[in-house]
């Protein structure tokens, strides 16, 4: 993945660490396994219309979202599920419950299907590093994006530094979404786990602003 190197430090650190956002509402997230062989390349919309049919509580629940499926470009425009490919919903604790009802579920993709297995829950873990590979905004350039991420962390009282990367439209409803890549690094436990109970940004059933531990990511020079 390539970033624009903009290191910025924002905010101040809270010393308590949690598994609950700002409003004291645990998450975690619910893995299933994923039988198939592809989904088309935009699909995002597509699966989110399909969990919800299967969960009617989910487009309701505002913490609910989807993790990016891992997936490779083909050449016919599709993508090809990773052989280990796997459904992650994050949800509140409340509902990991209801979510196990995805198992067994055929899932139609936009014309794709694929099969869920058995889930199981995981709970959020703290890293100093975290990525997500789309955050939504309504910015129309990058530093736009830049001072959104400012006010979104000073605003959830976050301390790190962040380095954002190249923008990609998505599609939902008839238009189109800008969303960008997103790394956050030197967060204390505290703060990681809020921002990955929390998220940045909007489309969460879409796989926006869903952050998970990365690897130390060094900024250019």
């Amino acid at each position: 993945m390539k970033f624009e190197a903009i290191p910025v430090t924002v905010g101040a650190a809270r010393p308590q660490a949690t598994h609950a956002g700002g409003d004291g509402i645990a998450v975690v997230d619910v893995l299933f396994d994923l039988s198939g062989t592809r989904v088309p390349a935009d699909h995002a919309a597509a699966l989110a219309r399909a969990v919800a049919d299967a969960l009617p509580w989910f487009d309701a629940e505002p913490r609910a979202g989807i993790h990016p499926l891992r997936a490779a470009p083909s050449t016919h425009g599709a993508l090809v599920l990773a052989r280990r490919a796997k459904l992650v919903l994050r949800v509140p604790v409340s509902e990991a419950s209801e979510s196990l009802a995805l198992a067994g579920r055929v899932l139609d993709i936009a014309g794709e299907s694929v099969v869920v297995g058995q889930g199981a829950t995981r709970p959020l873990v703290p890293s100093a590093t975290l990525y997500a590979q789309r955050v939504a905004t309504a910015a129309r350039d990058e530093r736009a994006f830049h001072d959104d991420v400012v006010r979104w962390l000073a605003g959830m009282d976050v301390r790190c530094e962040f380095i954002s990367g190249r923008a990609r439209c998505l599609s939902a409803g008839g238009g189109e979404i800008t969303a960008y890549g997103l790394a956050l690094h030197g967060l204390a436990p505290s703060d990681s786990l809020r921002v990955q109970s929390e998220g940045l940004g909007g489309q969460r059933r879409l796989g926006c602003g869903i952050f998970v531990p990365h690897k130390t990511i060094a900024t250019a020079a």
